[in-house]
């Protein structure tokens, strides 16, 4: 098998896979967030909201950080 070929099919099967583990990630933060509302546990929806807030904080802190070092 051509090496191009191989690196291509296992470099798409790793972007399936990263897909499918974020998916099944999302659905259950979600089912997190919607017991904890069901419960009426504030707390605990106040600190899977700060978590997600922190991630993304610093998701796009990586990408100024990168964008102002010249590499994107």
């Amino acid at each position: 098998m051509d090496d191009l070929v191989l690196t291509g099919t296992v470099s798409l099967i790793g972007l399936y896979a990263a897909a499918i583990l974020l998916a099944v990630g999302v659905i259950f933060i979600l089912l997190q967030v919607w017991q904890a509302v069901i419960e009426g546990n504030a707390g605990r929806v106040g600190v899977i909201l700060s978590g997600i807030l922190i991630v993304l904080a610093a998701y796009a802190g990586t990408g100024l950080w990168l964008q102002k070092s010249g590499r994107i």
